[in-house]
């Protein structure tokens, strides 16, 4: 694995810190509107608070930290550079941002021009930000020079089938007259599939190869997982679907087979990581270690719900099995890694900045581990909440709601701080330079 880091090619801290404080504006969001809406927006996968709510996490929530994760890890892990760098992140991010508000909006109050609208800015900031991004991974060496390489590309493939699958399910609300017949159930799974299992888990799993290692100071994961893993689930997502779509019905078998080997492939790969963990070279762990060895948890207890009979799991298990992917595997990863990556870009940009004898603050002052600590167990248990009210949602879904938003709140002031401890430590710098200097003048 390649580890050397072209930290010269790193983009302006602006333009990825407006993606990575977005992503607890958006959960704090989403809490908000569950504790609106209550049970409704946990009583079905179907409701129009569901959907939303289901939104406001991948759109918002986790897509904002994956665009701009992309955006900064492409040009310092590959030393390539962004097409109009300095103009992407804000344009993809005001783009993004303003079409998963339209969209969350058109679910809440079913009308087709906020469907249009939506639409409008989404589709124009997805191809904008795929566009970039195919150009970024074009330069790149070839895979097997940097294990995340081909996972990312197969995983921006994903992108464009989610996009593609979405943007069709959107243009039938908007215009239905003029939109062909679709079959919305299956285009809704199809989406979500591709969404959550292709995007959202092989960027997860491609960037892990590369960071784990790097953070967590592990051993590299075993050479035959980074090559193989990414091409094997996609290859099943592509299986999945086929199956779905004409085979359902003469092998209904393969579809169980093709969810039992997704589910497999990314059970491997949760196992894979926490021996990774278990084997650091720092003994204590740190909040981003727990952050990911709850999202590896959150994977096998999501393999294992789906592996229950139906008539054990309840009428929860759906809606939980999707808590479990988003929030627990998805979102828990994302929230450990903001811990390392926005402190260290914040002191990378005071370093640069730093005149002759200042000194940037340490990494680990601009977030102290203890708060970062705590509030990993605020999140541990707005996760436990969410998931036992899918299947209590009338006792749970408000007191959920609560834990969440408290959580988001949280790592909001914390990412927050970093960027003010920063700052007022080099400001404190300044003065007394100044101060030095004057007195060796006189």
């Amino acid at each position: 694995m390649q580890r050397t880091l072209s930290l010269e090619q790193s983009p302006p801290l602006g333009a990825v810190l407006r993606f990575f404080l977005a992503t607890p504006l958006f959960a704090l969001l989403a809490a908000a509107l569950l504790l609106w809406q209550g049970a409704p927006a946990l009583a079905s996968r179907w409701s129009p608070a569901t959907l939303a709510l289901t939104h406001l996490l991948t759109l918002g929530t986790l897509g904002m930290t994956m665009a701009g994760a992309l955006i900064q890890i492409l040009p310092v892990v590959a030393g390539v550079a962004l097409p109009r760098a300095r103009i992407l992140a804000p344009g993809v991010h005001a783009l993004l941002a303003g079409g998963t508000a339209a969209l969350c909006c058109a679910f809440l109050f079913t009308q087709p021009w906020l469907f249009g609208l939506a639409l409008v800015l989404l589709l124009p900031g997805f191809a904008w930000l795929i566009g970039a991004l195919t150009v970024a991974l074009w330069q790149m060496p070839p895979p097997g020079a940097i294990p995340m390489t081909a996972t990312v590309r197969l995983a921006l493939g994903s992108l464009i089938v989610t996009v593609t699958l979405g943007a069709l399910m959107a243009w039938a609300f908007a215009w239905p007259a003029r939109a062909a017949p679709l079959p919305l159930m299956l285009v809704t799974d199809l989406h979500a599939l591709w969404g959550v299992f292709g995007w959202g888990g092989l960027l997860l799993a491609g960037v892990s190869f590369q960071v784990v290692p790097m953070f967590q100071v592990t051993p590299l994961y075993d050479k035959p997982l980074p090559q193989v893993l990414g091409v094997a689930i996609f290859l099943l997502l592509v299986l999945w679907s086929v199956s779905a779509t004409a085979l359902r019905a003469r092998l209904p078998w393969i579809d169980t087979l093709a969810s039992a080997l997704v589910l497999g492939a990314y059970g491997i790969f949760a196992l894979a990581t926490l021996r990774l963990l278990a084997r650091r070279k720092r003994a204590q762990a740190d909040a981003m270690t727990l952050f990911w060895r709850l999202a590896m948890a959150s994977m096998l207890a999501c393999a294992a719900l789906w592996a229950l009979p139906a008539g054990v799991a309840g009428d929860g298990r759906s809606l939980a099995m999707g808590v479990l992917m988003l929030v627990g595997f998805l979102y828990s990863t994302i929230n450990g890694m903001l811990y390392k990556i926005v402190p260290f870009l914040v002191w990378r940009e005071l370093q640069e900045r730093a005149a002759e004898g200042q000194r940037a603050p340490a990494i680990k002052t601009l977030i102290r581990d203890e708060v970062a600590q705590r509030q990993f167990c605020l999140h541990a248990a707005a996760l436990a909440l969410l998931l036992a009210a899918c299947w209590w949602p009338v006792l749970l879904a408000r007191p959920a709601a609560v834990a969440m938003g408290l959580s988001a709140g949280w790592l909001l002031v914390n990412l927050s701080m970093a960027l003010r401890r920063g700052y007022s430590a080099m400001v404190t710098s300044v003065s007394r330079t100044a101060l030095g200097g004057n007195s060796v003048v006189r």
